[in-house]
């Protein structure tokens, strides 16, 4: 008998000490998802790296790039030629709450995706 208490107190404590691990992961799935749902379907193929997540999970950047077609320049027929584009976005949370999202790179989708704070709290 003493030895199920003893499991189910350190089952307990494992599950309270880790459950705070879980918080920068889900706060960088969101955000990656949000960085997904924004980015214009009539732009190239997305790749992204992994969230980056920093100060406990209030804020995370997800980078990715996108390659571009560049057309050839003049009469004369040439290559195609291709540039990686960098594509970077930035959420913060507040627990497990998105507070801010904004684009930072490229600058279409920063201008079109600026820093907007949620202000429907404060009255």
């Amino acid at each position: 008998m003493k030895h199920r208490t003893l499991y189910a107190v350190a089952a307990a404590a494992v599950l309270t000490c880790t459950a705070g691990c879980t918080t920068p992961y889900r706060n960088g799935q969101v955000c990656k998802a949000r960085m997904v749902d924004t980015y214009p379907a009539s732009e190239p193929r997305l790749s992204y790296d992994p969230p980056r997540v920093a100060y406990q999970g209030t804020r995370v950047v997800v980078e990715g790039s996108y390659t571009k077609k560049i057309p050839p320049t003049g009469v004369t027929p040439i290559k195609t030629t291709t540039l990686q584009v960098q594509a970077a976005v930035e959420c913060t949370f507040e627990g497990s709450s998105l507070k801010t999202f904004q684009w930072l790179t490229p600058a279409d989708l920063a201008a079109k995706y600026p820093l907007k704070p949620d202000t429907s709290d404060t009255e």
